[in-house]
């Protein structure tokens, strides 16, 4: 599955467990951490029905291709810090 197929499928398997859940979570109790769970998991719901719909709705072909080049910018910089912390711990192990 490939493009808006994908995020309608997700933001249906969502919206499902979201209904599904608020009806089986106790929300309205005293504040436990039965409570703080609940409200904390449907907190988490509504974040990935948003993050679908913000695809569905708003993002289009350029801001995707823009959002991929600077994902692997950022991928790029973090390769490189690693290699360079790497080969500074190998010199330092050559040396001592």
């Amino acid at each position: 599955m490939r493009g808006k197929a994908r995020h309608i499928m997700y933001l249906a398997v969502a919206l499902a467990m979201l209904f599904y859940g608020v009806t089986k979570l106790d929300l309205t109790g005293p504040w436990n951490a039965v409570t703080i769970f609940g409200v904390v998991w449907t907190l988490f719901a509504l974040l990935v029905i948003a993050a679908h719909l913000n695809a569905l709705l708003w993002m289009n072909e350029q801001r995707k291709k823009e959002l991929d080049r600077i994902k692997r910018m950022k991928r790029n910089t973090w390769e490189r810090r690693l290699q360079q912390a790497v080969d500074r711990g190998s010199n330092r192990s050559a040396r001592g």
